[in-house]
């Protein structure tokens, strides 16, 4: 029987940063509704913003992998990093 370890640090560091990444996100979207209910004018601003960062993450996804760097690159150059 076979017995797989592909247990890199590369892997490992990806799984952790996608699982911590998600708790963060569904713990903002929480405390968002939370502020919501409190200060109604606020927790929209803050859900507007949220939906706006969304939809850039799932347009740079759109993109292919040569778009994306060349895209970011571009970026990068302009600020001066």
């Amino acid at each position: 029987m076979a017995k797989y370890k592909n247990l890199s640090p590369q892997l490992v560091e990806g799984f952790l940063a996608k699982m911590f990444g998600k708790i963060l996100t569904k713990k903002a979207e929480k405390h968002i509704k939370d502020i919501l209910k409190k200060d109604p004018k606020l927790g929209k601003i803050l859900q507007r913003a949220n939906n706006v960062a969304k939809e850039g993450e799932d347009y740079l996804k759109s993109m292919s992998k040569s778009e994306r760097e060349k895209y970011m690159g571009d970026i990068y150059k302009d600020y001066g990093y």
